[in-house]
């Protein structure tokens, strides 16, 4: 996953170092592999996708969802020798006539993330922001409150992709993770 935002070269530096410099506060909307999204390997492509030696875990996700409640998720991501991590998700509806769109609500809990709205679908997405993309012993973690469809009775999943990088401000050598977790409502 690119830790940019944009990619238009500021004046007098790099392309590679303005992509880093930007996308340190999050990817472009609708980059987690679901519902036929590209993932963070779009710009970080050297390094296969879930390749071994790194983990990415979505914690706080109930078995089954309540209409309505909220629950505090996160997300987690562990690499050896990771010294920066970014990461993106969205909750969508998993079939139906509402499949791809948009499930619940989220919210981030702390600076370390932020939402971001897809233009052309309106889904949202909650990422890092550039002080999300701290290490701390080669583990980076966000916590935000995803909060339940009020009145669905579709499944819902969903979709994550992280990106594990070295801080050498360029594409090369960073380590994408995806997962997707479904989780089915409950019924009384």
């Amino acid at each position: 996953m690119a830790l940019l935002a944009s990619t238009v070269p500021l004046a007098g530096a790099s392309p590679a170092t303005d992509r880093e410099a930007l996308h340190r506060d999050g990817p472009p909307p609708a980059h987690t592999g679901g519902f036929g999204e590209p993932t963070c390997r779009q710009c970080h492509f050297d390094v296969e996708l879930n390749a071994p030696g790194g983990e990415l875990a979505v914690g706080g996700v109930p078995p089954r969802y309540r209409a309505g409640r909220s629950y505090e998720l996160v997300v987690t991501l562990r690499r050896p020798g990771m010294l920066r991590g970014g990461f993106q998700l969205a909750a969508r509806f998993a079939d139906g006539a509402a499949a791809g769109t948009q499930a619940g609500a989220l919210t981030p809990s702390d600076e370390r993330s932020a939402l971001v709205r897809d233009s052309v679908t309106a889904v949202r997405y909650v990422q890092h922001t550039q002080a999300g993309t701290a290490v701390a012993g080669g583990e980076a973690r966000w916590n935000f409150r995803w909060t339940a469809p009020g009145a669905a009775r579709v499944a819902v999943v969903l979709h994550v992709a992280a990106n594990a990088a070295n801080d050498d401000d360029s594409p090369l050598g960073d380590y994408i993770y995806t997962r997707a977790v479904a989780v089915r409502p409950a019924y009384r």
